[in-house]
């Protein structure tokens, strides 16, 4: 009886929106000892793996088979794993320095090299090396969805939206309407739910870009995807007795019995089928003899928790386009499936707060009033969610999470609690490219709005009455909510000129001083994104400490975001245009621009 296997490789999840981050997803093996000698079998099973074993492993796996590139892949992703970036680097550079033979019978791995060695440079913080590697192995191999998929979420994590969505859109594409074996096999390899990972990914930049028709049209063709079912292959002979079918993972069949379907040209249906067959239909392959026949057959596949984000991103793509009432249904549905999903409890939560009249979107029931329905928003957002393992598509994610939530507080009434949730975010929330958040950040300055202008009010008064120290942290109050640059600049011109009029330096506030000492150690242990936040919340609070803006430009510097860098060192200068080392901060501003 021959051998049926499929050549697979276990996968990072990478820096992903949408899958568990930075973990390894295993494919199934039909001939885990035939992929074991191809040195692309599983580490051994483990009820709860850590990553520090997933790195001895592939340390081991090197040490008896030195020129396999799967290995160093599988020890890059797991120094990835440890956030050891560098350590990933090296081990998928070296990856890419093997070479390559065709004839050995195991597929071309080296796309994911790129694909580690963007991930490694991206969980640095270093985009723009993340997108040269992207586009390195993509230069090399044209076409290959998970490098366009790493790119895809290099460029969201960089803001750049509408970017993502033309380097993701073909790619989804490709993986979706392929019928020939061929262009999945130029990808150089097999990749597990290619089409749901492409596809959310594709949402979720759409969505982020303001692409609404266009992430509504990917959504469905996403959600669609459910129907086509599973494929089930039968290992013996046909005919014969009734046998059992083993459930094919991977939608890419790369061989059967080390030959390639497309060996023999009566299986061009039966490929095509693999791809994409309808649920309950049969199809023959050939496997070594026209008379060593295989059957395979799509069934149908249960709805999962893992299923959930597809039915959450339709329903936010469907309240974008004002289908509310469908909308609501996928939401409910997505909740249905997993109420800890992010996308899931997102979508509800935006759902019900745009929704202004739930009583025509209930086909039974009372009308709820605003009151409830809010309520029911803020239950739906306050719930806790599964994190992501990335810290920067967690805070975009959380950032989208609470503009939400400070605009529902914000129409209740608790605007202590709206202001508490939007300064948390407010770092995050800048961007006015991504579209969803631009949009409850508007609406949320607006309510806020008479509330700055008592600040406002509150802080000329003051300074008619030249109490100045008083003064000084009306301004920063107003300054936190400012709607944009022009504003926060008149705020900050008024607030400077109140400071320089005091006979001594105004002092720091407590509170931000302890922020600083945090900031200060963390910077000690070398954690300088975690001191960033810190100097940036006594900034929040203290605007007015000329020291604070050139503090916090070293930072920004430091993490080579000189355009940052260069804004704060400019409002140095700004505060305090007399300071002894004004000079030296205008050479500073000067190598940042070329540098940058």
């Amino acid at each position: 009886m021959s051998k049926f296997y499929m050549r697979s490789l276990i996968l990072l999840g990478g820096i992903f929106l949408i899958q568990p981050l930075c973990g390894f997803a295993q494919t199934r093996w039909a001939n885990s000892e035939a992929n074991r000698v191809h040195g692309l079998a599983p580490a051994p099973p483990s009820a709860n793996p850590s990553t520090s074993n997933a790195v001895n492993a592939a340390s081991a796996e090197i040490a008896d088979s030195p020129t396999l590139v799967s290995s160093y892949i599988r020890q890059a992703m797991a120094e990835i794993n440890e956030n050891k970036s560098d350590e990933a680097i090296v081990a998928a550079s070296h990856a890419l320095e093997i070479q390559y033979t065709q004839d050995t019978g195991v597929e071309d791995f080296r796309p994911l090299a790129y694909f580690a060695l963007t991930i490694a440079y991206a969980t640095k913080g270093d985009m723009a090396k993340a997108l040269s590697q992207a586009d390195a192995g993509l230069s090399r191999y044209p076409g290959s969805p998970v490098l366009n998929y790493a790119k895809g979420q290099v460029l969201i994590a960089s803001g750049q939206y509408s970017r993502a969505s033309e380097v993701l859109l073909p790619a989804f594409a490709s993986v979706t309407r392929a019928i020939d074996l061929k262009a999945i096999t130029a990808w150089g390899y097999a990749w597990d739910n290619s089409d749901s990972n492409l596809g959310r990914t594709l949402v979720v930049s759409q969505y982020y870009a303001g692409q609404y028709p266009q992430a509504l049209d990917s959504a469905r063709q996403l959600v669609a995807l459910h129907d086509l079912g599973k494929v089930c292959a039968n290992f013996k002979p046909i005919p014969g007795t009734k046998d059992q079918c083993w459930p094919i993972i991977s939608q890419h069949l790369s061989s059967i019995d080390g030959h390639h379907v497309t060996d023999f040209p009566n299986n061009s249906y039966a490929v095509q089928h693999l791809l994409r067959g309808p649920v309950g239909s049969v199809a023959e392959i050939y496997g070594w003899t026209k008379n060593d026949r295989f059957q395979i057959v799509r069934e149908a596949v249960p709805l999962a928790k893992g299923d959930a984000d597809d039915f959450a991103l339709l329903a936010l793509a469907l309240n974008a386009n004002g289908e509310r009432e469908q909308a609501l249904a996928m939401a409910q549905k997505a909740i249905g499936l997993d109420s800890s999903s992010f996308w899931a409890e997102l979508s509800y939560g935006v759902v019900l707060e745009d929704s202004k009249r739930l009583d025509t979107l209930f086909s039974s029931g009372p009308v709820m009033d605003d009151s409830k329905r809010l309520d029911q928003a803020l239950k739906a957002l306050d719930t806790p969610t599964t994190p992501s393992l990335n810290p920067i598509m967690d805070a975009r994610r959380q950032a989208l999470l609470q503009i939400h939530r400070a605009v529902l507080y914000a129409r209740k009434g608790d605007m202590a609690k709206a202001q508490e949730l939007y300064l948390a975010a407010a770092d995050q929330i800048t961007d006015t490219r991504c579209l969803p958040v631009a949009k409850e950040r508007d609406e949320f300055l607006a309510l806020v709005q008479p509330m700055v202008d008592a600040h406002l009010a509150k802080a000329k008064q003051l300074d008619a009455q030249e109490k100045y120290a008083e003064s000084l942290p009306e301004y920063a109050q107003a300054l936190s909510f400012a709607a944009n640059w022009q504003e926060a600049y008149k705020l900050r011109t008024a607030m400077f000129a109140a400071s320089g009029k005091m006979p001594t330096p105004p002092e720091m506030p407590d509170e931000a001083q302890r922020h600083i000492v945090s900031g200060e150690l963390m910077l000690k242990d070398g954690q300088i994104d975690r001191a960033l936040v810190e100097f940036n919340e006594a900034q929040r609070m203290a605007p007015y400490m000329p020291m604070l803006y050139k503090n916090t430009a070293l930072i920004y510097a430091a993490l080579k975001q000189y355009g940052q860098a260069i804004s704060q060192m400019h409002l140095y200068l700004t505060a305090a245009p007399e300071a002894p080392d004004a000079h030296s901060a205008q050479d500073q501003i000067t190598k940042w621009e070329s540098q940058q």
